[in-house]
């Protein structure tokens, strides 16, 4: 299930942000914030994302969590 909810959400990124097939950097273990990926406002609309496609609600306080910034962390909130 792990790796199941990390390619939803890496596809969802892929396709929402832009990023490139081609772009190296791009790994399920980068930092999405701070490598420029996602934004503050991309935050939201990924939370909002995850909790319509997995029916979940996530706490405001993800946004602050350390876990919640590469694709693996966030799929491991999913299972939470």
């Amino acid at each position: 299930m792990q790796e199941e909810t990390e390619s939803t959400v890496e596809e969802f990124i892929r396709t929402r942000f832009r990023v490139r097939p081609d772009d190296d950097f791009f790994t399920r273990d980068v930092n999405l914030w701070d490598a420029g990926y996602v934004d503050s406002a991309g935050a939201v609309e990924m939370i909002a994302y995850l909790e319509r496609t997995f029916a979940v609600t996530l706490p405001e306080e993800v946004l602050f969590d350390p876990d919640f910034t590469p694709i693996r962390g966030i799929a491991r909130q999913r299972q939470a």
